[in-house]
């Protein structure tokens, strides 16, 4: 690992995740923060399709096999099918 990687914190006393109804499809909505070399991380918002794939507190990178081609041959995130890896304070070091 090194220094490129996203970094995506799920902050304790903001980690519930938010219940979505579409018709007869549920989803769970859960804050995250993006660092990506600003000065501040950013809220984003990750979708999941049940409460046991939410992540709990701690930093993550997305795995590569989260991304593919878009439609245009963009890239583009699989919402449907990202990945995440949680890291340890030993791996934290190697990418912050």
């Amino acid at each position: 690992m090194n220094n490129t990687n996203l970094i995506i914190e799920i902050v304790a006393g903001h980690d519930r995740p938010e219940t979505r109804k579409f018709s007869e499809r549920e989803v769970f909505i859960q804050k995250a923060y993006m660092h990506n070399g600003g000065a501040f991380p950013q809220e984003v918002k990750i979708t999941f399709n049940s409460l046991s794939e939410c992540l709990t507190v701690g930093k993550y990178i997305l795995l590569p096999s989260s991304f593919k081609p878009g439609k245009y041959g963009d890239l583009e995130i699989n919402r449907y099918a990202m990945q995440f890896q949680k890291l340890d304070d030993n791996q934290l070091k190697k990418v912050v």
